[in-house]
């Protein structure tokens, strides 16, 4: 077997493909955040106020 040397890929890549996994991350976050946020209000919400959950 020859010399093998391993490269880390991270250091590969430019800052700009990092802003947008951030950029990318920060979405799917907030995606998720409005989508929680809808089930309660239009569905646990509605059984709160009735009292028909606690």
């Amino acid at each position: 077997m020859g010399n093998y040397t391993q490269r880390e890929w991270r250091l590969s890549q430019s800052p700009s493909k990092s802003r947008a996994d951030l950029g990318q991350t920060a979405a799917l976050g907030g995606t998720t955040v409005a989508l929680f946020a809808y089930i309660v209000y239009h569905f646990v919400y509605p059984l709160v106020a009735k009292g028909l959950l606690f």
